[in-house]
Parts: C-alpha cells; structure tokens; sequence
C-alpha cells in the first residue's frame, strides 16, 4: 500500500511539473499587434522632494501584476530626492501586448546647489508571464554583443553622429525600451555622442533583429 501511495505522489509531482506554464521570454510565435494582457493606471509618488509618475498595473493574473508592481516601486525608488539632487519624472508606456510591457521614463534633475536642470532617459520592461522586469540579455540570444554592437555603429554613420571617446556601444546595463514592433537603445548624455544636447535613440524594427532575437 505504502509503495503504491509513494508512486501516485510521484505521478501527481510529474504531472504538476510537466503542466508548469514556461515563463520563459521569447520572441518566438509573437505578433506586434497582439493584445495587451495587463491593464495600467497612472499613480504620482512623492519621494522626498521628487515627484515622480508612473503606471501600476493589474488584471486577471493578479500575482503576474503584483510582481510588476512590486518591481516598478524598487524601480522610481531610485529617483527619491538626496540632498544635492531633486527629480521630476514623467512616464509613458511605449509597448503593450500579450508578451511584454515597456515603459519609458523621462527624468529631470535638479542640482539644488546650482539650480541647474538636466533630463535623461531610462527604460523599464516587464515579462508578462511572470511579472519580472526584462535586461537586453533576455530578449536577446547568447553572443547577441557583437552583431549588435555592428548594427549600432552602422545607426551612429546612418544618422552621421560623432561618437564619444571609448564608446561602448552595449554595455552591461544598457538602458533600453520596447515598443510593439521596435526595441529601442537608449543613450544618455556623455554616453554616445556629444552632439546637440547628447541624448541618443537608437532604434531597431524587430525584424530587423531576426537572428539575434529569443
């Protein structure tokens, strides 16, 4: 008896095993046009003196959302005012669909001391399979680094941008967006040119990334 109820145990974790959803990231079967599976609503948080917008989320998988919102406080935690530096941040959801969420965040920062204003950008992106926000390696294949480091040099000579000494063109952190057809590397002020005011959108149609992509 007791051999028998050890085997349907061991039935019962296969089956649950087996039946686990795959969270898993991946391009794969993905259509641009597919419908959001999660809903967002505007908040505003005051952290110390900064004032910073930005989307909470919910619908049916209340755990999946949970998690992206959970993520997103850890995430504009960053931008709590210090003593030298106050933050002013505005937000736009750039990418909805049924694989991904993308947000991109436009900051303002403001040197108490000198009263000067800088802006810079910065990007967040959710799986919404398990809620957990997505690096550029997760949307990308292993060895992803040197195609696209081409392919962004070759954007820089197309837009005839001057590039900053010892450029890195994917850097370990890379601050990136997705919209629903595009993923879109950003480069802030004194990280890829000094042209104009600094600031770099590097875009790439996904189907433009077709070898490289999950």
């Amino acid at each position: 008896m007791r051999k028998l109820t050890l085997f349907f145990m061991t039935l019962i974790l296969f089956n649950l095993s087996f039946a686990a959803e795959d969270t898993t990231f991946t391009f794969q079967g993905f259509s641009p046009v597919s419908p959001s599976v999660v809903k967002s609503t505007k908040r505003v948080k005051v952290l110390g003196k900064s004032r910073v917008s930005y989307p909470m989320f919910f619908g049916k998988s209340g755990n999946i959302t949970k998690n992206m919102n959970k993520n997103m406080e850890k995430f504009i935690s960053d931008y709590k005012s210090s003593r030298n530096k106050i933050y002013t941040v505005t937000s736009e959801v750039k990418g909805d669909n049924s694989a991904f969420v993308s947000v991109l965040f436009t900051v303002e920062e403001k040197d108490t001391k000198t009263g000067e204003k800088t802006t810079s950008y910065d990007g967040i992106s959710f799986n919404v399979k398990d809620g957990k926000p997505l690096k550029l390696k997760d949307v990308l294949v292993d060895g992803f680094n040197d195609a696209l480091t081409d392919a962004v040099n070759d954007k820089f000579r197309q837009f005839g941008l001057p590039q900053v000494d010892k450029f890195d063109a994917v850097s370990k952190k890379q601050n990136f967006y997705l919209e629903n057809d595009s993923l879109v590397l950003i480069y802030n002020q004194g990280e890829g040119t000094n042209f104009a005011d600094g600031q770099v959108f590097i875009p790439f149609i996904l189907t433009d990334l077709i070898g490289i992509l999950k």
